[in-house]
């Protein structure tokens, strides 16, 4: 019976130890409580979710954090590569970077943020833009059919700096369905 009694109190004294040094382990925190600090992501450029004509190849986006710290910030696409970095951004403020490489007008784009400091870290949601499809796909589903024919027609004969002027003369008219039928089925996914 004593070993009994012996085993029951070993056993309740390993596992008050245990759960000691459980509840130690767990309050322990060596961390900046700052390491969080609210950071924040607006404006990216080129919109997000957007078709773009690009001329130039930059991206940008406005950062600021609550603690008003210098910021390093390194933009990367989506597969994590690096576009370009810059590692003193100060507070409140716009950074542009040019990517560089060769551009595919009918590719998406997709590319995150990365924002940290001394006191902390934190990564942009994605974004993504494509540029400008050719000017005969008129509402940008990336797909010349009757949808665009019919965009041409409903605007026919309006002067107009829109893209229903295909042919680029200040009106809509005949000369600019006529482009548009000799596209009809091109596909820029």
């Amino acid at each position: 019976m004593r070993k009994i009694i012996l085993l029951v109190v070993l056993g309740s004294l390993l596992l008050t130890s245990y759960a000691i040094s459980v509840e130690i382990f767990c309050t322990f925190d060596a961390r900046d409580p700052n390491f969080d600090a609210s950071v924040s992501f607006t404006s990216p450029s080129p919109a997000n979710e957007s078709w773009n004509e690009l001329t130039q190849k930059d991206l940008s986006l406005h950062v600021s954090n609550e603690l008003g710290q210098t910021m390093n910030v390194s933009f990367h696409w989506a597969n994590h590569s690096l576009i370009a970095y810059n590692d003193s951004v100060t507070n409140d403020t716009t950074v542009t970077v040019t990517f560089t490489g060769n551009y595919n007008r009918y590719q998406q784009y997709n590319w995150y943020a990365n924002v940290s400091s001394v006191s902390f870290d934190n990564q942009s949601e994605i974004y993504w833009f494509k540029a400008e499809a050719f000017d005969w796909d008129i509402n940008r589903d990336a797909y010349v059919n009757m949808l665009d024919i019919n965009a041409v027609r409903n605007n026919y004969l309006q002067t107009t700096s829109n893209r229903n002027d295909v042919t680029g003369d200040g009106v809509v008219n005949y000369l600019d369905r006529s482009r548009l039928q000799h596209h009809w089925g091109d596909d820029y996914n």
